[in-house]
């Protein structure tokens, strides 16, 4: 080899870490790559078999990108295991897989009893993918009446982000796409659909393959009900068959109705995220399996009801943890969701009394047994099947014989792979008829509440659906609404109620014709009106409100639930900003509250979470001061936020802290984990706190003063074994230290968690709600094993031959630099002129290893830092 490609490859295998006979093997894979002119050279020749499968622990890409490195997963070398049944009643089968059927999604009967399956082509397609150029509805039949499929043909094709599909009952065959709804016919019994009317269509430039049209459900009104999902925030109108047009911009997904037919669209719900599945239940609730945002998990199952506002708005980012966005019914106005689901669950339905919903992510079936929770319902889990890692359930139809099938995508790309399976449960004995669950008292009343006058006293009612549902009905009184007085009433639930109807019947007309009553709501007595009046002016981005909202922060001292919307909203109004933590104006803001002494502790310390810590309006001195506050947790989040801005002020009032013994031992503890960037130079005073009275302090201090790596550690793989060593209470106080310090998890590098830390992975704040002490404690020491998408890193070759590794969190334009995160949390700049190859890497930013960092009692103790989810 060329001495160029030589020191080329030498890089390479040092930063794959291959050795020894791995390094001699990729030296004969790189003579071939970078020689294109080798007689042996031949990008399909190249033989799996060059390196061992135990040579392979790191994940690479599926394919050449250039000829620079031939992937594989030592996972896929693996046979896949079975899905495995956790219900003894019921058995499982594969009935179709690759080549035959590949990346499935939608599945439903035909009339006859044949099985039609959307066949995904174009989901994020790749340039040398093989298959179809477009999407297909594949048709399985039994052509023998043996009572098996025997034979695939085509129903339909030439669809692009083919979503849903659903068979009606007059036997036509309803079909979402990322940009139509349209009916299909087979008019002469040939099965090959020769009829296709347009229902609905979407007009926008984003083309984001699955947060469109989708989630096809027949209600028993006689109506077609279907979703948009958040469509990236861009401007977007839906076209019903008949002319009627709804339109939005920056709002979450939405849920609409319209006759069978395509007319008469109205809008039914909003604030989802992506409405991939819906169901009726034989009680006529309308169910929902919503995607989450980046950093709010649990994704839901919500119950929609006519009017319903679930909390979500694109346009104010991802993440879902924005203070104008709501996930659980935290803003006033918002209803909470019937469950936490599994990770990206993508279909549901209503089978043998309960439902029904598949997890892509978790690899699971689970089922949904349902409880009255007042004018609602609540819901317990229950994981039916379970797969590994190659088991991924999107949707389910259920079979003429009472058998439930579902189609599997089997592969965690993203991109089409030519991959995919169809399964069929059915019973080993069929069960006993199981009823649906009636309808309660409450849900009654809330249906007479929906389609009535219902007087004012109705919206002070504690039962979110209960009282929804008046607001809704209030929403249909036009003329009651143009008279009513909004501040002739007596309670700040009834005022607050009075503005959701009117934002509901027509949000921007009742702004026009009444301009003075979102200023009257901003002085409201009640924070919930004012909450209400906030995040209607933000969404609509009311800039003239923007004086009255300051105006607001500094004549009166806000409610702690109140603060971050206020905050949020006049950072929106003012800059565009989302609030983020670097948003000029919204650090002024904090820093007003911050150093204001007439404000209470507890409205000081959530401005401090909020603030960024490096913020140049921010001083050091004060937050020094702010350490000596008699209230502790003031006192501790002045200590954390100078850990967070560094240098070394910061460590001398840490040291300070730590060695006085007259301060609270929390306090101290903390002031410990301040000195862990730099713990190499303050070995005495960390030796000297080893030796305290204080139990509190002596063990943060000797875990700050370890150099060495843990000997013989568990290995990651054997989670069985963790769990058994992180048994116990956990301490969640040492646990959010281990959060914080360099000498611990370091997880604040990467993570926010409650106010603090950073962006770059997803936020932890609620992570406790939807994820179990074992998937947290897997996430933790093998964090490649499932990466989001949006969170998928790049490894990067340069023209000086090096290879780097890191996740881009910002993408410039073509004369710009790239910017990019590695595993340490350190930024890094690229030149794209610079940049020869590009491709997403398989294993995961977070650093792996912590097994060796973090002893098994540091593990329980972050991990029940985690599981804790604030207030």
């Amino acid at each position: 080899m060329a001495s160029s490609t030589i020191d080329r490859s030498q890089r390479i295998c040092d930063f794959m870490g291959f050795s020894g006979g791995d390094r001699e093997r990729w030296e004969v894979v790189s003579s071939f790559v970078y020689n294109r002119n080798h007689p042996r050279f031949h990008r399909s020749s190249l033989p799996f078999l060059i390196f061992p499968a135990q040579g392979l622990a790191m994940l690479f890409t599926r394919h050449f990108l250039c000829g620079l490195i031939v992937s594989i997963s030592l996972t896929s070398l693996l046979a896949a295991e079975a899905p495995r049944l956790l219900d003894p009643r019921l058995q499982l089968e594969m009935i179709a897989e690759q080549p035959d059927i590949v990346t499935p999604i939608g599945i439903a009967f035909a009339p006859n009893g044949d099985l039609l399956v959307i066949e995904s082509h174009t989901h994020h397609r790749q340039s040398d993918y093989q298959g179809p150029p477009k999407d297909r509805i594949r048709r399985f039949s039994d052509t023998n009446g043996d009572g098996k499929f025997d034979t695939w043909s085509t129903f339909y094709e030439g669809t692009e982000a083919t979503m849903s599909l659903r068979t009606a009952s007059d036997g036509s065959i309803y079909v979402a796409t990322r940009m139509e709804v349209f009916r299909l016919r087979d008019t002469d019994g040939d099965l090959v659909a020769d009829q296709r009317d347009e229902i609905a269509r979407l007009e926008t430039a984003e083309r984001y393959p699955h947060d469109g049209l989708s989630g096809l459900a027949f209600g028993p009104d006689g109506l077609l009900y279907f979703g948009l999902g958040e469509n990236l925030g861009k401007p977007y109108t839906i076209t019903g068959s008949d002319g009627t047009k709804l339109a939005g911009e920056g709002e979450g997904g939405t849920i609409y109705h319209c006759q069978m037919d395509g007319s008469q669209l109205q809008r039914m719900a909003t604030g989802v995220w992506n409405p991939f599945g819906m169901v009726f239940d034989p009680e006529g609730r309308l169910f929902m399996v919503d995607n989450d945002p980046d950093s709010r998990p649990p994704c839901r199952l919500l119950q929609i009801v006519p009017g319903g506002d679930y909390g979500y708005q694109f346009r104010y980012g991802r993440t879902g943890v924005h203070p104008l966005q709501a996930w659980n019914g935290e803003l006033p106005g918002t209803l909470p969701m019937v469950a936490g689901t599994g990770e990206a669950p993508s279909g549901i339905v209503w089978y043998e009394g309960e439902l029904w919903g598949t997890s892509w992510g978790d690899h699971r079936i689970e089922t949904f047994r349902l409880g009255h929770n007042g004018a609602g319902v609540q819901a317990t889990a229950q994981t039916i099947v379970q797969g590994d890692h190659n088991f991924r359930p999107v949707d389910f139809a259920i079979a003429p014989d009472g058998s439930l099938y579902f189609t599997d995508w089997v592969d965690r790309s993203y991109p089409v792979h030519g991959k995919g399976r169809i399964w069929r449960l059915s019973w080993k004995e069929q069960p006993a008829a199981s009823a649906s669950l009636p309808l309660s008292t409450a849900e009654q009343q809330a249906a007479k509440l929906r389609t009535s006058s219902p007087a004012l006293d109705k919206l002070d009612a504690e039962d979110p659906f209960l009282r929804q549902a008046a607001v809704y009905g209030l929403s249909q009184q036009t003329e009651r609404l143009q008279e009513i007085d909004l501040n002739a009433n007596t309670t700040g639930s009834q005022r607050a109620g009075i503005l959701e109807a009117m934002r509901w019947a027509d949000e921007r007309q009742y702004l026009i014709d009444r301009p003075e009553m979102l200023k009257q709501a901003l002085n409201d007595p009640a924070d919930e009106v004012r909450i209400f009046a906030m995040r209607w002016i933000a969404d609509l981005k009311q800039t003239d409100y923007l004086p009255l909202l300051k105006e607001r922060l500094k004549s009166h001292a806000p409610t702690t639930r109140e603060l971050p919307v206020l905050l949020s909203a006049i950072a929106w109004l003012d800059s565009g900003s989302v609030g983020g933590g670097k948003d000029i104006v919204q650090q002024r803001l904090l820093v007003d509250i911050i150093t204001d002494e007439t404000q209470t502790p507890q409205l000081r310390t959530i401005a401090l979470r909020l603030i960024e810590p490096r913020s140049e309006q921010l001083k050091s001195e004060q937050l020094r001061q702010m350490v000596d506050s008699s209230h502790p947790e003031l006192a501790q989040q002045a200590m954390r936020t100078l850990y967070l801005r560094g240098g070394e002020f910061a460590e001398k009032v840490a040291a300070d802290v730590a060695l006085d013994r007259s301060r609270d031992a929390t306090l101290r503890a903390w002031g410990i984990v301040g000195l862990s960037d730099h713990a190499d130079q303050h070995q005495e005073t960390l030796k000297q706190l080893a030796k305290d009275p204080s139990p509190v302090v002596r063990q943060e201090a000797e875990r700050t003063l370890r150099t060495e790596t843990i000997a013989n550690p568990l290995p990651p793989q054997d989670t069985d074994s963790w769990l058994k060593q992180i048994q116990g209470t956990p301490d969640v106080a040492a646990g959010s230290r281990t959060f914080f310090s360099s000498k611990g998890g370091y997880c604040v590098r990467c993570h926010r968690f409650n106010g603090n830390g950073a962006d770059i992975g997803p936020d932890l704040t609620f992570i406790g709600q939807r994820i179990t002490k074992q998937r947290l404690l897997e996430s933790i020491l093998q964090p490649g094993n499932e990466i989001a998408p949006m969170y998928v890193p790049k490894i990067v070759l340069t023209d000086d031959g090096r290879v780097h590794v890191g996740y881009p969190i910002t993408v410039a334009g073509i004369n710009e630099r790239r910017l990019f995160v590695d595993t340490n949390g350190q930024q890094f700049e690229l030149d794209p002129s610079t940049i020869e190859e590009e491709r997403d890497s398989e294993k995961s930013i977070m650093p792996e290893g912590f097994q060796q960092i973090l002893s098994p009692t540091e593990m329980r103790d972050l991990i029940g830092f985690l599981l804790a989810t604030p207030e």
